[in-house]
């Protein structure tokens, strides 16, 4: 169904121009950039998994594929929405900044664009309508189809001298953030020149050199200089407000799809409730920077965007501690990926990979179970939901061995405390314990595979003796032996590299990865077992 063009109404007029006049400040709205993608990312997420996918109270089997295609079309704004993360990641880097993956725990009003407000709410009207004052195309009046929001903080004031020091500057939307940023690159570029300007190396951002983006998803390129800097921001644009004016198929013109769907199926059935009951913003602990506004506001209503809702429940509060700890892990991978010092090409695709399956196939599913679980007996029928909590934990070292120890070694502990949870929930629990382990597997330094080589497979991948060209290869004697047990436990969650079965079943997959250097883990393959491998591929995948 094609969305209604909205009532433009009094256009919102023109905003001030933002004020660029040094390198500090772009870095500064760059890193609030980055931060309100983040934030963004997880509000979006929240609402995906609150959506039922099974009849029950409040959904039909006749409504399921409908919300179950609402819940589809969230998930993918929100994957494009961390990819926007990284290419606000890419610019910052190019510039000489450090990665901003960290933000301020939700609920957070913008104090920047008064009508973005960030909140973990269930999917409802009122979610969508937040959703659509976030996406809005620069300068539209919504306030017809998505309703009035209050405005109880003023916005920052107008700088009216130098800016020696770099200082929030209000805007009224993501995209005029953008387009300012736009201006100030291409103001310094002016000033000092593309390659005094562009001074960060391509080699510490994000890729798909490093990282397999899903189709349909926005491209992510390094930014080496003013050009690729005017793509990474045309993208985020037009991906959430639309190429100028073409806002149908962008994230604004979806969440209006989806919105006036909704109102659609609730005048037919007011009964129609998708979501779940969970709470907004719920914690198991109030975070730091939230305890002015839990001590102002006083226990939360369930359905209050601005309050906090803490857990109470003791089996959803270690679920909940558990998905933080995973989501913090996730981050962890990715600070190492931009600020990565000896890695090489294949263990940089794999801490991109490793993060990016923590998303899909961990944090996921954990995320869903949050929102099925109760919050506590003060809150009887209501849910809980992910938190999405960032706490003041030190960040890893730069030095590397040390680093990849540390990170293994959590994914491994993470993976342990699933064995103290798996009674409640076996069906989530169990899958995440394996992809943990898979995880930690993958990022062990080459030597602990020789520690506890399984019986029958080498530790370590050696090429076999050489085989003649007009020799049909066995899987026994020339393809397992390629591949190390640490290979075998990072791939465990998708195939199994010591099976003949599985590997003959994902042999095409396989041969495209090791030719084009992202397998395995350990590092990329010669040409020649690459060639060898290929020959077993097409000698129909024997014994």
């Amino acid at each position: 169904m094609e969305p209604t063009p909205p009532e433009l109404g009094a256009n919102t007029g023109s905003p001030r121009e933002l004020v660029f006049e040094s390198r500090e400040e772009l870095l500064y709205l760059l890193g609030e950039a980055a931060e309100l993608e983040h934030s963004i990312f997880c509000a979006y997420l929240y609402a995906a998994f609150t959506l039922q996918a099974e009849p029950g109270a409040g959904l039909t089997a006749a409504q399921v594929p409908t919300v179950a295609g609402w819940k589809r079309a969230i998930n993918q704004i929100a994957l494009q929405e961390m990819i926007h993360l990284a290419l606000a990641n890419n610019l910052l880097a190019a510039l000489g900044g450090a990665p901003r993956l960290g933000r301020h725990n939700l609920p957070q009003r913008s104090p920047y664009a008064p009508e973005i407000r960030l909140t973990l709410a269930p999917f409802s009207e009122q979610t969508l309508q937040r959703f659509l004052y976030i996406e809005r195309p620069e300068g539209m009046d919504i306030s017809s189809i998505a309703g009035e929001l209050d405005h109880d903080r003023p916005a920052p004031p107008v700088p009216t001298g130098p800016l020696v020091l770099p200082a929030p500057q209000a805007f009224s939307g993501i995209g005029q953030l953008y387009h300012g940023i736009e201006r100030g690159l291409r103001s310094l570029v002016d000033r000092y020149g593309e390659e005094r300007v562009f001074v960060g190396s391509p080699n510490a951002q994000a890729s798909t050199r490093y990282f397999r983006v899903p189709e349909r998803m926005p491209e992510l390129i390094p930014v080496t200089g003013l050009a690729s800097a005017v793509t990474a921001i045309e993208t985020i644009v037009e991906e959430g407000e639309g190429a100028r004016g073409g806002w149908q198929g962008a994230h604004f013109g979806r969440f209006l799809e989806i919105l006036e769907a909704y109102r659609a199926m609730k005048a037919a059935d007011p009964s129609f409730s998708p979501a779940r009951p969970s709470v907004t913003n719920p914690y198991v602990r109030v975070p730091r920077d939230l305890l002015g506004l839990a001590t102002a506001s006083g226990p939360a209503a369930p359905d209050d965007p601005r309050g906090v809702h803490l857990i109470e429940d003791r089996y959803t509060a270690a679920i909940s501690d558990l998905f933080n700890a995973c989501y913090a892990a996730m981050l962890q991978l990715l600070y190492r990926f931009f600020q990565h010092t000896e890695e090489t090409d294949a263990e940089l695709s794999m801490l991109g990979e490793t993060a990016l399956l923590m998303m899909l196939q961990i944090i996921r599913p954990l995320g869903e179970l949050m929102t099925r679980l109760p919050v506590g007996p003060h809150a009887p029928g209501m849910t809980a939901g992910p938190s999405f909590m960032l706490t003041s934990a030190t960040p890893v070292t730069p030095h590397k061995p040390a680093a990849w120890i540390i990170l293994g070694e959590r994914l491994r502990e993470l993976a342990e405390v699933c064995d103290g949870l798996t009674a409640g929930a076996p069906e989530v629990l169990a899958g995440v314990r394996q992809r943990l382990a898979a995880c930690a597997a993958s990022l062990e330094p080459p030597d602990a595979a020789d520690r506890e080589p399984e019986a029958g497979v080498p530790a370590r991948a050696v090429d076999p003796p050489a085989a003649a060209a007009d020799t049909v290869p066995s899987f026994a004697r020339d393809i397992r032996p390629l591949f190390t047990e640490r290979d075998r436990a990072a791939m465990r969650w998708a195939f199994d590299l010591g099976e003949v079965a599985s590997v003959r079943q994902h042999a095409d997959a396989i041969l495209e990865q090791v030719a084009a250097g992202r397998m395995p883990c350990d590092a990329a393959w010669p040409a020649e077992r690459v060639a060898l491998f290929h020959r077993w591929v097409q000698a129909g995948s024997p014994d």
